[in-house]
């Protein structure tokens, strides 16, 4: 709550919202405690931010088991003119049939079922000589993935660690060439196959003109899979070719690519464009086809636009993309959300949002689906208190599978509080 504000003024400033109510979920009915707080402090060189929101439900005896759908992040910035330090901490737990937008939709496959899915990443980056010719960036990750009361086997838990170098040579205002190297090894449970990255690329960055900057990568990747059967290597060259070309509303940018993933190689093709609209909001879209080893192409294609009135604002996106997960499986992710939220009259506001998204995998194995929709509608009482209600039902669809449907209606009021000292 208000963090542009803090960024532009300094100092410190706190927020805490209270939601008390009735929540209605699993054909049971029991009292429910949201809980949302935020702190910001920021000076000329530094910042601080910490965010938490959750809900506290009634009748368990355990505190960590009534703590529903908790989010957690905290990140510390210090920067000067030459060098900078960025660190984040984040946690979330879900369920699995909740769908989670920072997903890549080009790595990870969806899963469905019962369950919930708990996730913790750390990670901190150094910046140094950005005022300088020569310069780059040292970072390190940390990522911790857990699977909580599921009967899924493939859902198993795995840590990843990861470390990268990039350094950036200015030889001419118009001319950048970087070195990057990149190491990572993924750790997972039981029967699973552990896995090892490195890669090492080397690239050049050209303005051609005012209007038009091309981008150029030459490197070599190799992946090493270690499981009980024994161990395999992938290995071979990458390459990627980009330009973008600035428009007086926006840019077209063009893209062409080959990776080696565990699946094999990947190679695709992109092209975008982004508008800002005469009237406000932004609208940008691009398509392409992907190919995994030589497999018939694969459309991929992607649909961002934002808009608002007076009274309404409104999204749509779409994203359809070629994916190649950490065990070599190769899928089409499909992915659309609608939103819109309506000022109904000065004290009230009505929302709605569905969102779906679909795995399909290419070649053996099962389709996932999910929907999630959900209606909000909020009144001030008062100047301090206000009611909100929601319903929200997902559906999940596995193929060969039962269908999984759940809801949850939640009736309470509502009260917001903020400090700046």
């Amino acid at each position: 709550m208000g963090s542009a504000q803090a960024q532009d003024n300094g100092g410190t400033q706190a927020g805490l919202t209270l939601s008390p109510g009735l929540v209605y979920d699993d054909e049971k009915t029991r009292a429910r405690l949201g809980l949302g707080a935020t702190y910001e402090t920021t000076t000329r060189n530094q910042r601080l931010t910490f965010g938490f929101d959750g809900a506290f439900d009634s009748g368990y005896g355990d505190i960590s088991d009534s703590l529903r759908t908790p989010r957690v992040n905290l990140s510390y910035a210090l920067e000067n003119r030459s060098t900078a330090l960025e660190t984040e901490l984040s946690y979330r737990r879900a369920e699995i049939n909740k769908l989670i937008f920072d997903d890549d939709l080009d790595s990870e496959l969806l899963a469905v079922g019962t369950g919930q899915r708990s996730d913790l990443a750390t990670s901190a980056r150094l910046s140094f000589g950005r005022d300088a010719p020569f310069g780059g960036t040292f970072d390190v990750g940390y990522r911790q993935r857990s699977y909580l009361n599921t009967v899924d086997p493939s859902l198993l838990d795995e840590e990843i660690r990861s470390a990268g170098l990039s350094l950036q040579f200015t030889i001419d205002p118009r001319l950048v060439v970087g070195l990057s190297g990149q190491v990572s090894e993924t750790d997972v449970d039981g029967l699973g196959t552990d896995q090892r990255r490195k890669s090492l690329s080397a690239g050049l960055d050209m303005a051609v003109s005012p209007s038009l900057d091309v981008s150029l990568t030459f490197g070599t990747s190799q992946i090493v899979n270690t499981g009980p059967l024994g161990s395999n290597t992938i290995e071979g060259t990458t390459a990627s070719l980009s330009a973008t070309r600035a428009r007086p509303n926006g840019t077209i940018v063009g893209r062409i690519s080959t990776d080696v993933t565990a699946g094999g190689r990947k190679t695709s093709i992109q092209v975008d464009r982004a508008l800002d609209l005469p009237r406000g909001g932004t609208l940008s879209f691009g398509g392409g086809v992907g190919q995994i080893n030589n497999s018939d192409l694969q459309t991929q294609v992607r649909l961002a636009w934002l808009g608002e009135t007076p009274t309404a604002q409104y999204g749509v996106r779409l994203d359809r993309a070629l994916a190649v997960d950490r065990d070599g499986d190769t899928a089409i992710n499909s992915q659309i959300s609608l939103s819109w939220q309506q000022d109904l009259n000065q004290v009230s506001t009505f929302g709605a949002a569905l969102a779906l998204r679909d795995t399909e995998r290419l070649g053996s194995g099962t389709d996932n689906s999910v929907v999630n929709l959900s209606l909000t509608w909020q009144r001030e009482l008062t100047q301090d208190w206000g009611v909100r209600s929601t319903y929200t039902h997902q559906w999940g669809q596995k193929t060969a599978t039962s269908d999984t449907n759940e809801h949850t209606v939640f009736l309470g009021v509502e009260r917001s509080f903020q400090w700046r000292p």
